[in-house]
């Protein structure tokens, strides 16, 4: 596999969660997890709970887990 191949099957599962309704608590639990800010969000957006937040979490993780390195560095 190719390094552009290596990074769109990395960074694809990330970009779909921009195409949710729920994207805003997306970003910013995606956001808080790389520690920049809360997933706090305002009203009248709800929090994300349960097995949602769980999902999206673990897409979040693997994606940091994952992340390619770019060739030279």
């Amino acid at each position: 596999m190719t390094v552009d191949w290596k990074v769109y099957a990395w960074y694809t599962p990330l970009l779909h969660l921009d195409t949710k309704p729920k994207l805003v608590q997306y970003i910013k639990i995606a956001a808080a997890e790389c520690g920049y800010g809360t997933e706090l969000t305002r009203a009248p957006r709800l929090p994300l709970v349960g097995e949602e937040r769980e999902r999206i979490l673990k897409i979040v993780r693997d994606g940091i887990a994952t992340r390619p390195v770019a060739p030279g560095r």
